[in-house]
């Protein structure tokens, strides 16, 4: 008996609890419906661009991977600035980070050519491999790219020191690169066995300088609708701890790559479904009434996709669709972010 009032009292606590914890943050929204507040400040990015070939085995027209390219971010530097509005629970945020240009890391580029080369069925041979100098390339006045995103949530207050919101926002990348210099590695065609070598054979690949060259530029565009859930905590007055988990239900790639020393154009378009995942983390540390120093910290990562891929021989010819490939990709960074917020 005393086991069961025990747990009836503390049902009976919580849900006290949050009534009362209900009724204090709506006297609260009565003396002032609206906030605002701007955040600025700087971070970088760590991560890794994968732009992917697919093409069918010769026998059984299976997909494999034909062809990879790596950019790979090792950092790459930005400037965020973000504005937030809030009317009681509803709240609205426009944030956008303005990507640096300057040199960012590396590019790699891989290729399989054996089945499509020679028809020989091998579609796990690495033939080819280069890595040259990547850099984020000036489009805007020395910006690269940038990230936009309009975000929206509904906040609920299950305890004083709690609150959960759903989230729903549209997120807008662009990226520019440009890889130059480096070397290449190319497996020679072993005719009499009907078969290219592997790239990494020292004593029979081709080796190829390319420095002082321009070899590629990249443009990549990621569309991306995120909903998941927010929580705010508040375990101190001077101290605030933010956590959203996000997906992605559906997301578009649309990228350009220029092969400079070859003059091949190519344009992919992918449409995903369920296609990525978002976690991001933010400590604020509250200094004065309307001023607070903020840490975030944001890793995303998608998976695979594939869609349509087009060729175009010349500037002046347009785009043509590859039947037998098709193209994609997918994105993998963290980034870590340091700004200044005023509140009014």
């Amino acid at each position: 008996m005393k086991e069961k009032a025990l747990v009836l009292s503390t049902i009976l606590l919580f849900f006290a609890n949050f009534f009362f914890a209900q009724e204090q943050k709506q006297a609260e929204l009565k003396v002032s419906n609206w906030t605002f507040s701007l955040e600025g400040g700087m971070g970088l990015r760590i991560g890794t661009y994968n732009e992917i070939v697919w093409a069918k085995r010769s026998y059984d027209n299976e997909r494999y991977k034909q062809s990879e390219l790596e950019y790979r971010l090792r950092p790459s530097f930005y400037t965020a600035l973000n504005f937030s509005v809030n009317y009681k629970r509803l709240g609205f945020k426009l944030s956008n980070k303005f990507f640096i240009a300057s040199k960012a890391g590396t590019l790699t580029d891989s290729d399989w050519r054996n089945d499509s080369s020679c028809q020989n069925g091998d579609t796990t041979t690495k033939t080819d491999f280069s890595e040259h100098t990547l850099f984020l390339k000036d489009k805007f006045g020395g910006i690269a790219g940038f990230d936009l995103e309009l975000k929206g949530d509904y906040k609920f207050y299950p305890t004083n020191w709690l609150s959960l919101a759903p989230l729903l926002s549209f997120n807008v990348q662009y990226m520019s690169f440009l890889a130059k210099d480096g070397y290449g590695y190319y497996g020679v065609h072993d005719y009499k066995n009907n078969r290219i070598l592997p790239y990494n054979d020292i004593a029979t690949r081709q080796t190829y300088s390319f420095e002082g060259k321009k070899v590629i530029e990249y443009e990549a565009y990621n569309f991306f609708i995120w909903t998941g859930i927010g929580a705010k905590f508040t375990p101190f007055s001077w101290l605030h701890f933010e956590l959203a988990s996000e997906f992605s239900p559906v997301s578009l790639l649309l990228d350009f790559d220029k092969h400079l020393t070859n003059s091949k154009d190519f344009k992919e378009i992918v449409f995903s479904t369920l296609s990525a995942f978002r976690q991001s983390v933010k400590a604020e540390f509250i200094l004065k009434k309307n001023f607070s120093i903020c840490q975030t910290c944001v890793f995303v990562v998608s998976k695979e996709s594939e869609g349509a891929m087009y060729y175009k021989k010349s500037e002046d010819s347009s785009y043509q669709r590859i039947s037998k490939n098709s193209g994609g990709g997918k994105v993998t960074y963290f980034d870590l972010e340091l700004s200044l917020k005023f509140s009014w």
